[in-house]
């Protein structure tokens, strides 16, 4: 089995799986029972069972063990490799590669739901989960933009809604929104590579008054009211900024650089990285989620390490 062998290396394990092997173990029994819970009530393509029932993993099934099916969805994600080389890397067939893909993501994501390491999805969980938040250092935000390339589509309206002019190829585009330990408090729904960053900050989620937000230039103008906002100063066109100026920028983006650490995180998961190709359950727009989910699942015992400069 691809697990046993994995684990005899440290370093590959974590190149083949994006976990080490102790956070791999820690995340099984979450994964083993949404597994069961899942199948008790759909198969694997995620059609409907006719009665609930107790899923049994037999032997002759396709990979056989929990270890193996967990190990199978994280080096997809990891890897983004095309469905028959991965299919004969565990040695199944293409199609039910396809179907474990599709099924065992689906699995993925409950699983890391009970967790609670899937971050906010819409502007209502997201006041939720900053509610609670008292502190100075709680109350300190940072968020960006990030672009994902998709295959070419064939419609030429679509065509040109995805076509990124910044990445030059088309693309969707998530926001993310971190705290200052680089823990991913929420993700945006997916928007068209031509959606420019503050559209999405505009419509898709609002910050609390009382907080600081971090950002870059890319969101020129964004200035939620009662929200203090952090941001470098743009030098004007024709003239230069004062030592002063470029200093506290620098300050400024020696910190805002965190969301990008987190963005870069998310993104060691080669399908948020790489052209994805699938298409069928809408695997595109929600895996993006998973991964940071994956990311925060990760870290959370042992976050991002926080100073602050910011005056």
């Amino acid at each position: 089995m691809k697990y046993q062998e994995w684990q005899k290396k440290a370093n590959r394990f974590v190149a083949m799986t994006g976990y080490r092997v102790e956070k791999f173990t820690e995340l099984l029994p979450y994964f083993e029972a949404a597994h069961a819970e899942y199948l008790s009530e759909f198969h694997m393509n995620g059609k409907r069972r006719k009665g609930v029932r107790a899923y049994t993993l037999y032997t002759n099934s396709p990979l056989p063990c929990m270890e193996e099916r967990l190990a199978f969805i994280l080096s997809y994600l990891k890897l983004n490799p095309i469905q028959e080389a991965h299919a004969d890397l565990f040695d199944i067939e293409q199609k039910q590669c396809c179907q474990l893909i599709h099924g065992l993501r689906e699995i993925l994501y409950q699983a890391l739901e009970a967790t609670a390491s899937v971050p906010a999805q819409s502007d209502a969980q997201l006041q939720e989960v900053l509610s609670g938040r008292t502190s100075e250092e709680e109350k300190i935000l940072l968020h960006d933009g990030t672009e994902r390339e998709v295959p070419r589509p064939q419609d030429e309206v679509e065509q040109a809604s995805k076509y990124s002019g910044k990445k030059k190829r088309h693309t969707l585009k998530n926001a993310v929104l971190i705290n200052c330990c680089c823990l991913v408090l929420y993700v945006s729904p997916t928007f068209a590579g031509r959606v420019h960053d503050k559209k999405i900050a505009d419509v898709s989620y609002c910050i609390p008054q009382g907080f600081t937000l971090a950002q870059d230039t890319g969101y020129q103008g964004y200035r939620p009211d009662g929200v203090r906002i952090v941001q470098p100063v743009k030098k004007p066109r024709g003239k230069e900024l004062t030592e002063e100026q470029k200093q506290n920028n620098r300050i400024i983006s020696s910190f805002r650089v965190r969301v990008e650490h987190a963005i870069g995180s998310i993104k060691r998961y080669r399908t948020v990285k790489d052209e994805c190709r699938l298409r069928k359950n809408l695997f595109v727009e929600r895996v993006f989620i998973l991964c940071a989910a994956l990311h925060n699942f990760r870290i959370k015992d042992k976050p991002f390490t926080y100073e602050n400069k910011l005056t």
